[in-house]
């Protein structure tokens, strides 16, 4: 081979050395589709990661009974249809004792924290306000914007314009006339010879009236009432008193019932021996529903004994089967009565107008 030759064979070869470099460089990225398609095609969709599907809530079952029985009551009290009655809110709530925030007047309730619900409803314009416990089956008040049930007129006591304040109902003026028949009969003076030095409006701490006995239990709840201060023979006598003409009335020194004289002014005599007015009451009916139950008469039924009880629920210790109670410390009694040489026994809160239970051995669970 020539020079000439040679020299023309290496100038054809250096010409077409680009055009196979740009070749090759296109196969690569052929059969690289990835960076093809990075430069040249439709960027790949992200796949998201694959998480755990959130469990959708449950509905409150209790919750829902109880809104349900509200609007039925709705419905009964304003002729409405249900249809035309809507849920504006629903909250929890923890209410400062059995009273659901909407006490009625007069009314002792077991001072416990109770949980439950606020319900608001609304119909043609109008709101409602719905107070319960977690019980679905439990007490459901309608309350109003005053803070009691609607319906119930909260009690007015007018302002005082003298020495006694003669009130519309006689309320005081009764307490009065038996606070002078109870002085009469312990001191044996005439009506004549008592005079009524003062008399006043109070709100007492708890049940016993400002004057508590030792070692006794009282219902922990504000009670309106009356001091009564007498005089006879140069001697004051201080009488307390609730609002009920025909209730409790103590003849009270220096913080305790004056030894010796009627406490109770009729309107509950203490049952083997006890003196606390609220079990007094417990006791009572306790013993009305075993004559009823039995047939037996009052007289042959004896207390065996009373206790003073702290329940771990709302059931008093006697749970019904498939039934919920509102899981709170709940204080109470325990009575149990002989009859016939049976043994009956009753569970009790500390409200004397309360649920009241008897109990079998199959009801408490083996407690």
């Amino acid at each position: 081979m020539s020079a000439s030759s040679a020299e023309s064979n290496i100038c054809r070869w250096r010409s077409r050395v680009p055009q196979l470099y740009i070749v090759l460089v296109v196969a690569a990225l052929f059969m690289n589709g990835c960076v093809f398609d990075r430069f040249f095609g439709t960027p790949p969709v992200p796949t998201p990661l694959a998480t755990e599907e959130e469990p959708l809530l449950e509905e409150d079952d209790a919750l829902a009974r109880l809104i349900e029985r509200a609007t039925d009551d709705l419905v009964q009290a304003t002729d409405v249809a249900a249809a035309e009655i809507a849920v504006i809110s629903t909250e929890e709530v923890e209410w400062g004792d059995a009273s659901l925030g909407c006490p009625e007047p007069d009314t002792m309730y077991a001072q416990v924290i109770t949980p439950g619900y606020v319900i608001v409803l609304e119909s043609g314009g109008d709101t409602y306000d719905y107070h319960t416990g977690i019980d679905p089956e439990g007490p459901l008040v309608q309350c109003t914007e005053a803070g009691v049930p609607a319906g119930a007129a909260p009690v007015e006591i007018e302002p005082a314009e003298g020495a006694i304040d003669l009130l519309d109902d006689q309320t005081l003026p009764r307490l009065t006339e038996r606070a002078i028949a109870d002085l009469m009969q312990a001191t044996d003076a005439a009506a004549d010879e008592i005079t009524v030095v003062s008399t006043e409006e109070v709100e007492w701490s708890d049940s016993s009236l400002g004057c508590p006995e030792p070692d006794t239990m009282y219902a922990q709840v504000i009670t309106p009432g009356y001091v009564i201060v007498l005089e006879s023979g140069g001697h004051t006598y201080e009488y307390h008193a609730g609002t009920d003409p025909e209730g409790p009335l103590v003849q009270c020194q220096e913080g305790a019932p004056a030894a010796g004289d009627a406490q109770l002014g009729g309107a509950i005599a203490p049952l083997g021996g006890v003196e606390d007015i609220v079990l007094a009451r417990l006791i009572e009916r306790a013993m009305d529903e075993l004559v009823e139950a039995t047939g037996a008469e009052a007289g042959e039924i004896t207390v065996v004994s009373t206790e003073e009880v702290e329940w771990s629920d709302t059931s008093l210790g006697c749970p019904e089967p498939d039934t919920m109670y509102a899981q709170v410390i709940t204080p109470g009694y325990r009575i149990v009565l002989e009859n016939g040489g049976d043994s009956f026994d009753f569970r009790a809160g500390v409200d004397p107008e309360g649920p009241l239970v008897q109990c079998s051995l199959e009801a408490e669970g083996g407690e």
